[in-house]
């Protein structure tokens, strides 16, 4: 073999180490984690760890919920592993308010799918119930979206079938 062919020999044999090495080190970078290479953030809640990580990416950037998630510890991104997810049903619910007036008077939409991740709810059951509580959710035109927030948890608490289908509930 000729010492030029030894050389690239050499520097593939490098290269494939260091890549092993760097392979290694971002698995062992992920164990525990509860997102996935998209990051944390609303992307990560909705897609999971083994979801689609573009659609998680392209959520956590058209919403900000991952810089929001970062600074606040909630949306996954909390160190120890545990979200704050009320603060993040109120953000949400503050950033998305007349998108989820409409969405919940027509009982579809993904910010209201969104909203049922949140709550850890099936999204049909959940945009079904809103959509038949809609009255109470938004009793008055002044209704702003910290009672908003306040009326869904009272009429996901409070509706037997949507409770039993959701995994947090207040």
């Amino acid at each position: 073999m000729s010492n030029h062919m030894q050389k690239v020999s050499m520097k593939k044999a490098y290269i494939l180490f260091a890549a092993a090495i760097l392979a290694a080190a971002s698995a062992e970078a992920g164990v525990g984690r509860k997102y996935g290479t998209a990051g944390c953030g609303l992307g990560s809640m909705l897609m999971g760890k083994s979801g689609s990580q573009v659609l998680a990416g392209t959520t956590n950037g058209t919403f900000g919920t991952q810089l929001f998630g970062i600074t606040s510890g909630t949306s996954n991104c909390a160190d120890d592993g545990v979200a704050m997810v009320d603060k993040e049903k109120e953000f949400f619910a503050s950033a998305n308010y007349e998108s989820l007036m409409q969405e919940i008077a027509q009982g579809k939409g993904e910010n209201l799918e969104a909203m049922a991740s949140l709550y850890g709810c099936h999204g049909d059951a959940f945009a079904s119930s809103m959509k038949t509580h809609y009255t109470a959710i938004f009793p008055a035109k002044d209704t702003d979206s910290d009672a908003m927030l306040a009326n869904i948890d009272e009429v996901v608490s409070s509706d037997a079938a949507l409770h039993n289908a959701c995994k947090d509930v207040n």
